[in-house]
């Protein structure tokens, strides 16, 4: 049986490798996904919503690394909390960010079935709508 630890930093890694196949191997296939505070009005997620939802995000992103500050585990409850911080580089500067995850894991302590997302808000929604805005700009036609 896998530990709540080990399968927290395969999320860690999967994120890290940034492919889709990596991130969504780690879930559950009836994973549920909440990308919280409920401010930012993102409705809670099953796989295949949050492939659609995450999978165009990720293109922008290069060099995405998250690092973890600090964990906390509870193997009898099969939950794992992570501060972290993450670092990406865009086509319109550095990107920066800070998370809480609560996860929750199968019975096994293989995959996650419950995710839960906290992130820097404030930040998130100036920087996405930024980058947002920079890639429905025209291109310029080089000369």
């Amino acid at each position: 049986m896998a530990s709540c630890l080990q399968t927290a930093q395969a999320l860690v890694s999967a994120y890290n490798s940034w492919t889709l196949e990596n991130i969504m191997d780690v879930r559950a296939s009836d994973c549920i996904n909440y990308i919280l505070p409920a401010s930012l009005g993102r409705k809670v997620m099953n796989n295949e919503e949050y492939v659609s939802f995450f999978g165009p995000r990720m293109a922008p992103f290069r060099n995405f690394n998250l690092k973890v500050h600090d964990t906390v585990v509870d193997e009898a409850a099969r939950k794992v909390v992570l501060h972290m911080t993450s670092a990406a580089s865009t086509d319109i500067g550095d990107y920066h960010n800070e998370y809480m995850l609560k996860l929750h894991m199968t019975e096994d302590c293989r995959k996650v079935d419950r995710f839960e997302e906290f992130v820097d808000s404030a930040y998130s929604a100036k920087y996405m709508a930024e980058l947002q805005q920079h890639q429905s700009e025209p291109r310029k036609a080089s000369m």
